[in-house]
């Protein structure tokens, strides 16, 4: 993995675009893009980001790209509040769990006719789909991760604990590696009021094969899935440390003060943040869970606020930061697959990097984390908002988790009714 990222930072420069550039649209006047996003200051996600930008503003030298960097958990509040006062960026990035609520609200422009017949519709990801709102495809997919098991060689040997299988072998293994006087802990997760706690919430159900919607009704209060989350409240609860974000959960892992980790992908450039001790300890394989779990995709929009000819200055930065190279590019640098469908790896890439084959694979099959029904999508900040607070209250109180559930499903029912 240090080779691989040794390399990834030379085949970040910009001269690697030259030959595409001049096929790219150049205009007259000074002009400057307003672009927000969370992943400026995150590891693989910067240097990508920092080269796309780079390299469009050389082949555009009238273009300048103000990059605006927003905490993860400030975000979509930032971005309501600024779309909500008629203030958007011309280009925004968003998560596809929030893509909803701004598509409801008729803040993002449509994309229809500047897809139509290009490899947007024919070679990208089943997760575009998703980016169809009313009939009106309103951004473009970016990636399209699913999960993987990272785990720490040293520490599962010296629990006498294998590498599981399956969900089940997980759920067993974890309370074995865990050691707290030695400092230990069986796994670490996001523990803390932080907007992917849900998501743990979310893929336990899935990997119990439970449904939090049946028959058109929330099905919170069924026993399969108040025992699947006290499965949830008993392996994350009891053997990962309270209190934890994304950044300090990965940054134990690396350390050496875990046996196991669930995240996405972009964890493998973390990884090369380890000592050079820790670096050969830790590995990654795809998540052994059934089925694969799609987080949900990153993706990029144009406000649909903004002047007309500030938009084709914006599809242009989408268009290039989206054509195949740039999405080879994303691979390489990030470790998490793009959106583009395409042979996205060369020879020399496989054999440099065997295994970004690895995450590739862990994708086929794969089924998004988050509800499709309309009513949660259209309403995807409340819902979210209330799951992370069930979420936090089974890690955090004594409560059973039969009664969280029923309040949590009234709350439901209240503030995000299906029918």
């Amino acid at each position: 993995m240090k080779r691989m990222m040794a390399r990834l930072r030379t085949a970040g420069a910009i001269g690697l675009m030259a030959g595409s550039l001049a096929a790219l649209p150049a205009f007259a006047e000074p002009t400057t893009l307003s672009f927000a996003t969370w992943q400026l200051d995150e590891p693989g996600n910067s240097d990508w980001w920092h080269a796309v930008i780079a390299a469009f503003e050389e082949a555009h030298p009238d273009i300048t790209i103000d990059a605006e960097q927003i905490p993860n958990k400030d975000f979509a509040t930032q971005m309501t509040v600024r779309f909500a006062s008629n203030r958007p960026p011309d280009v925004v990035q968003l998560s596809a769990t929030n893509f909803p609520s701004f598509a409801a609200e008729g803040w993002l422009e449509p994309l229809d006719d500047r897809i139509a017949g290009t490899i947007y519709e024919t070679e990208w990801s089943a997760l575009q789909e998703a980016n169809v709102w009313d009939g009106h495809t309103l951004a473009i997919s970016m990636s399209g991760s699913t999960y993987m098991l990272f785990y720490n060689e040293r520490v599962l040997e010296e629990a006498g604990v294998p590498v599981p299988t399956s969900f089940d072998e997980f759920v067993a293994s974890v309370p074995k590696v865990t050691d707290r006087d030695n400092g230990v802990f069986g796994l670490v997760a996001v523990t803390a009021d932080y907007p992917t706690i849900s998501d743990d919430f979310l893929r336990f159900l899935k990997w119990q094969d439970q449904k939090l919607v049946e028959d058109g009704q929330y099905n919170l209060t069924s026993p399969g899935v108040v025992a699947a989350l006290e499965t949830y409240r008993q392996t994350v609860g009891q053997n990962a440390p309270l209190g934890n974000v994304s950044a300090i959960a990965r940054q134990l892992f690396i350390d050496g003060k875990a046996g196991f980790l669930v995240d996405g992908p972009w964890v493998l450039s973390w990884l090369q943040k380890a000592s050079p001790e820790m670096q050969p300890l830790l590995h990654l394989v795809a998540a052994p869970f059934n089925p694969p779990v799609l987080p949900g995709g990153l993706n990029l929009q144009i406000s649909a606020g903004i002047d007309d000819d500030r938009k084709d200055l914006a599809w242009s930065f989408i268009e290039f930061a989206t054509q195949p190279e740039w999405q080879r590019q994303f691979l390489l640098m990030t470790g998490q697959p793009p959106a583009w469908q395409g042979d996205v790896l060369s020879a020399e890439d496989r054999a440099a990097n065997p295994v970004l084959e690895t995450i590739l694979e862990a994708t086929k099959g794969a089924v998004p984390l988050h509800p499709t029904e309309q009513a949660i999508r259209a309403n995807s900040a409340e819902f979210l908002d209330i799951i992370r607070n069930a979420t936090l209250r089974l890690l955090t109180s004594s409560d059973p988790t039969a009664e969280i559930m029923e309040e949590t499903q009234q709350e439901l029912e209240r503030a995000v009714p299906l029918s």
